[in-house]
């Protein structure tokens, strides 16, 4: 019983122990894998976090620690953080897909603050975050192609054969894919160009190391981007995917460039065999193209074996680990050693079996391998097959370019032989055309002697005949000239003519001849001639027939030897189809056997798994042994007693005292050994109960342990947040920021929720201390929200009257001191029953009914009047502005028109720039009046527009006070010019205008900004105008200063002739007058606070409740103050003095003046408003 519990304490803490060292060894791998040196990951402890995620069956742990890195602190890190990822995501287990998803947003929000970084690794770094997001999320939705992109050919069938816009989105997607990992490689390797880094170096390597996986992964995504081409080029009319086709080349070439220069890199093959791309990519339009393309496949190069982790020498469990104690039951008081001896004997069964098993798996592993090598070896069989292919349609096409080129040569013959046909023909004509001339020279030889023979007559008679023969031999002649004209048609068309030609010349020759025998009848000498011309004629009659005859044997020839060729192709083409026939068999012959390989190795399987059966089933016989011994025990005794009670009637029967006597002493004995016995083991099993339950309690106190151990850590967080904002109140940089009161009054209402549900948390945590999930959650959710009150209600006291602003920073600076005395005795465990928020609660309450009293008047206008009242007056304002624009032009031209020299210039040049304010506030708000159309109808929905502003009254009410201080402030600026051109204005009223007219357009682009969406066109544009109001504004300011400067310039004091008592009365008199001048400044100052102190009473006070339905315009701004100026004894910088940037409304704080320590000092009025005027012009 003790051993039994002794293994069971040992297993638990083996098991303990194990797990902290995996945790232990995971957290030292990431630790020196991810690290801010600029070199490549170190393989063997980015193998120990591969390792481990195969080993806990998922990327938990690893997640857990990279959660933590500082990755916003370096690039590097970020980089091979990212690398890191990468391989879990390859070579980790199938869960690291599921497990890392989770992590999109804060790996996305990783690349976009690299992104906006001008870093040497931070655009790589953004372009990484972006493929492998791409990554993660394609094969998240694709989960049947795995993360490695090494899919079999019937999976890839399987996730094509979907829906054909399934197939389309998905080649988009693959697409996107390849142009993220294209645009990432392309990247790096510009930076390598660019700073001149050469490969083989170790800073160079550290860009390189990834790219290795890319290359990993574009190979087999480009064999599965060719398949879905294909297949939507299938089914998808062609004019549809040209934008495929085109997006495909682009990336075709760039991915063979990236694999030609990788392949030039000692770096790259020493790890990879990267393959070679076909010279052109595939031809998608032709369908057989298909059977042409080879799948490129990436090789990994042998690396040499690590050392194994210390942890994987653990029992091979899964994790998370599960420690749980020996199911077993344990043994009953008798037949203790039968059942030992019983165990003892199953478990070296156990034993003898296990070696079978690891023999089973040795085999069932070389079978395995294999197969696997059957499997690479005939997949080179089918790449060999497929290039003897490629050789035999080369061959063919070789073929099909002689046949055409013979095909060439018989038509060029062809053509040689009519054009010397044709050649025959004029030469025939030219024979004619002598005989022409001959003739008419015997017609005027012998014409006076054709009347005087008669003797001829007879010769006549057989020159007839023989003229007949003649015309016979000419008319055969000419019907085989058109038979050949007939076949040759369409290229003897000239032949054709020519020969027309000649028939008509012979009819004439015929007709000449004629003549001349009817004058020749008499001469011998004419017949003989006429004789001899006729056999010439017969001759060249013969030369014609022989040269059709050798043309019609060509012919013949050619369409023979043509015949020939296509009988050739066509035995080719019947020889390539029976060879490609041949290969389809060996490969469906190679299908078939990988299926029997499949199922082999699926046999394996099921036989490995009812190994694990048998076991399973072994490890239930010894559970049932033990049962059964127990049952046996149990028999025993009562076997036992049976053969003691026949024991005791034999002795009875036999009537033998002293034997009787002898067993009954015998028996006492044996009882008395018995009743030990069972004392012992009383004993020990009541030890074992204490021990159970000392570790029962030990445990339960240990767990409470742990759960107030976290509620300590999240109250000293919670701290941490509450003293964070209790020093923003006290911190002068947070001066400048402001809050709503209507979002202090949500704030603060939420933050009451909270305590209610905290005080319930706690009651259930004092009932039930295991578990104090309820009240961390609680805790920290409270902490957040007291803290943004206590901010938010420094915020708003920033921008209230004095007397309530102390009065919200003092209950502020008392909720912060209560939640501190709260959260201190939530910390402490004696002080932890007794922790009341009642204090908080009350304060809150307080500070909530501040809020609610400085909320803003209502206007007395109804609701459902402020739509109309929102148009008119932004009408009205851009009427005011045009006015304006117009009537400083006419002030312009009068002031030429009625002043001269420095004047003119000056007036002139202030006119302009309040010309050139006005023309870019009227920009300003058409901007604003197009945004605010913008929102109204992205945010009425079907609500009509009335509706809308009466929903949000508070943001209508701000737009109508910021049009109108718009157009009042163009309205004074606009007197303001005209009473300087007429010299009774001060340029001070200029200056002033222009200020509040910045400040009234940085109202409206704050009210028009409240509803926007971040990503409007229009709001962009709106605050580039607002933008160009400041710097106009600030063109006024600066024309203003400079004709001022130069108009007192010109008054000059003439101290010639004067006295010097007269300039000693002069001086008292100039002192007098600065003394009531100081005097009169104060008394402003006074009356300007007062004012100030009115406008914010008027501004801020609420006269009733506003309604529930505000929603999120509770941070609309106030409406700006009114322009105060600062003289540099009150203010440590003046707004409005020139600045290097040329703008006057920009200033920094003094860096020189220190923080105030002392919270109780309040500022006084005109340093609060000199800051919200800095505020509002930045």
């Amino acid at each position: 019983m003790t051993s039994k519990s002794k293994e069971k304490e040992k297993s638990e803490k083996v098991l303990a122990a194990d797990k902290e060292q995996f945790v232990k060894s995971q957290l030292n791998s990431i630790t020196k894998c991810v690290n801010t040196s600029e070199t490549s990951l170190k393989e063997k402890h980015a193998r120990n976090i591969i390792l481990g995620t195969h080993k806990e069956g998922g990327a938990v742990t690893f997640w857990s620690h990279a959660v933590s890195l500082p990755l916003s602190s370096n690039a590097i890190l970020s980089w091979k953080y990212c690398h890191m990822v990468h391989k879990v995501l390859r070579d980790g287990h199938l869960n690291s897909l599921k497990d890392t998803y989770g992590h999109c947003p804060s790996i996305k929000q990783m690349g976009a603050l690299w992104g906006s970084l001008h870093d040497r690794y931070g655009h790589i770094v953004a372009l990484y975050v972006k493929f492998l997001c791409i990554k993660i999320e394609f094969h998240k939705k694709y989960s049947v192609i795995p993360v490695k992109l090494e899919a079999s050919e019937d999976v890839l069938e399987r996730a094509m054969a979907i829906d054909i816009n399934r197939v389309y989105e998905m080649t988009l997607e693959v697409l996107e894919y390849m142009d993220s990992a294209l645009k990432l490689e392309e990247t790096a390797f510009g930076q390598l160009d660019t700073h001149n880094i050469s490969p083989t170096a170790v800073v160079a390597q550290c860009r390189l190391a990834p790219l290795v996986l890319v290359i990993q992964d574009c190979s087999p995504l480009y064999h599965l981007l060719v398949k879905l081409l294909f297949k939507l080029h299938s089914r998808v009319p062609v004019d549809t995917l040209l934008a495929h086709r085109e997006r495909f080349r682009v990336q075709f070439e760039g991915l063979t460039k990236f694999f030609e220069r990788a392949r030039d890199i000692e770096f790259f093959r020493k790890i990879i065999e990267i393959p070679e791309l076909p010279e052109s990519p595939p031809n998608f339009l032709r369908a057989a193209a298909l059977a042409e393309h080879v799948k490129p496949v990436v090789v990994s190069q042998p690396v040499p074996e690590e050392e194994e982790p210390a942890w994987s020498e653990g029992p091979a469990t899964g994790y998370p680990m599960h420690f749980a104690y020996n199911q077993f039951p344990e043994p009953s008081e008798d037949g203790f050693e039968v059942r030992e001896s019983e165990v003892e004997s199953l478990r070296k069964q156990l034993e003898a079996v296990k070696p079978e098993l690891h023999s089973v798996k040795a085999e069932a592993q070389r079978c395995v391998a294999h197969l696997q090598a059957q499997v690479r070896q005939l997949e080179a069989e089918v790449v060999d097959q497929r290039d003897q292919k490629q050789l035999a349609l080369l061959e063919r096409e070789q073929w099909r370019m002689e046949v055409e080129g013979l095909r060439g040569s018989a038509q060029a013959t062809q053509y040689a032989a009519v054009e010397e046909a044709g050649t025959r023909a004029q030469a025939a004509q030219m024979h004619f055309s002598r005989l022409k001339e001959k003739h008419a020279e015997l017609v005027s030889r012998h014409a006076d002697l054709m009347r005087k023979n008669t003797e001829t007559m007879k010769q006549l008679s057989g020159a007839q005949q023989t003229q007949e023969e003649l015309v016979k031999g000419r008319r055969q002649m000419a019907e085989e000239l058109e038979r050949a004209k007939i076949e040759n048609s369409s290229r003897l068309q000239e032949q054709q003519q020519e020969i027309g030609r000649l028939r008509r010349e012979v009819e004439s020759s015929r007709a000449e001849v004629a003549h001349v025998s009817s004058s020749l009848q008499n001469k011998d000498q004419a017949g003989e001639q006429m004789n001899s011309m006729l056999q010439g004629l017969q001759a060249e009659r013969e030369q014609l027939r022989r040269s059709v005859r050798e043309q019609e044997a060509q012919i013949a020839q050619l369409q023979q030897s043509t015949t020939l060729q296509h009988s050739h192709v066509q035995q080719e083409r019947d020889r390539s189809q029976r060879e490609i026939a041949t290969l389809q068999q060996q490969l469906q012959e190679k299908e078939r056997r990988e299926e029997e390989q499949r199922r082999e190795i699926e046999r394996l399987k099921r036989e490995l798994e009812e190994k694990r059966m048998e076991v399973t089933h072994a490890q239930g016989a010894l559970q049932y042994k033990e049962t059964a011994g127990e049952q046996m025990n149990s028999m025993l005794q009562g076997l036992q007693a049976e053969r003691e009670q026949l024991r005791r009637s034999v002795r009875e029967q036999e009537a033998q005292i002293t034997q009787l006597q002898q067993s009954t002493t015998l028996q006492h004995s044996h009882v008395q050994q018995e009743r030990d016995r069972s004392q012992r083991e009383i004993t020990t099993l009541q030890q074992q109960l204490q021990e159970a339950a000392g570790r029962e309690a030990e445990l339960k106190r240990k767990l409470q342990e742990e759960q107030f151990a976290l509620l300590q850590c999240a109250v000293v967080e919670a701290e941490g947040i509450v003293l964070d904002a209790l020093a923003k109140v006290d911190d002068p940089m947070h001066v400048r920021n402001t809050c709503s009161p209507d979002y202090l009054v949500n704030r603060a209402e939420t933050t009451l929720g909270s305590i209610d549900k905290m005080q319930q948390s706690h009651a259930g945590y004092l009932r039930n201390m295991d578990d104090a999930s309820g009240l961390l959650r609680t805790v920290t959710q409270f902490a957040h929200l007291a803290a943004d009150t206590i901010v938010n209600g420094a915020a708003t006291a920033h921008s209230a009257p004095v007397d309530q602003a102390d009065c919200l920073n003092d209950n502020c600076r008392e909720c912060a001191t209560h939640c501190l005395q709260f959260l201190k005795e939530m910390k402490l465990q004696p002080t932890l029953p007794g922790a009341e928020p009642s204090a908080i609660r009350y304060v809150v309450q307080c500070i909530l009914t501040l809020g609610q009293n400085l909320r803003p008047k209502g206007v007395d206008v109804q609701k459902k009047e402020l739509g109309d009242i929102v148009d008119k007056e932004m009408i009205a304002t851009s009427s005011a502005i045009e006015e304006a624009v117009l009537r400083m032009s006419e002030i312009l031209n009068t002031t030429k028109r009625d002043t001269s020299g420095v004047k003119l210039q000056v007036n002139s040049s202030i006119i302009n720039s309040c010309s050139d304010l006005m023309k870019a506030v009227h920009m300003l708000v058409m901007s604003a009046t197009d945004l605010q159309k913008d929102i109204v109808e992205s945010g009425r929905g079907a609500a009509s527009v009335k509706e809308f502003y009466a929903k949000n009254s508070v943001w209508t009410e701000g737009l109508i006070s910021a049009s109108k201080a718009v157009g009042w402030g163009a309205t004074q600026l606009l007197d303001s010019a005209d009473r300087i051109s007429l010299d009774q204005g001060k340029y001070e009223e200029v200056i002033v205008c222009s200020h509040e007219i910045a400040a009234s357009t940085a109202q409206l682009v704050a009210s028009s900004k409240v509803k926007a969406d971040r990503n409007n066109k229009r709001l962009h544009r709106l605050q580039q105008a607002s933008r160009h109001v400041t710097e106009m504004a600030a063109s006024v300011v600066t024309s203003t200063k400079a004709g001022q400067m130069q108009i007192d310039d010109m008054d000059t004091m003439d101290f010639s002739g004067v006295s010097l008592i007269k300039l000693k009365t002069e001086e008292m008199d100039t002192q007098v007058r600065v003394l009531e001048l100081e005097s009169r400044l104060a008394r402003e100052r006074v009356h300007l606070g007062e004012l100030r102190k009115k406008h914010y009473d008027l501004a801020g006070t609420p006269a009733d409740p506003l309604p529930t339905d505000v929603g999120d315009f509770s941070d609309f701004p106030p409406p700006p103050p009114p322009t105060l100026f600062i003289p540099e004894s009150y203010s440590n910088s003046n707004p409005f003095s020139p600045h290097p940037s040329s703008n006057p409304f920009i200033t920094e704080p003094p860096a020189s003046e220190p923080p105030q320590t002392t919270t109780t000092k309040k500022p006084n009025i005109f340093q609060k408003s000199g800051t919200l005027l800095k505020s509002a012009f930045r």
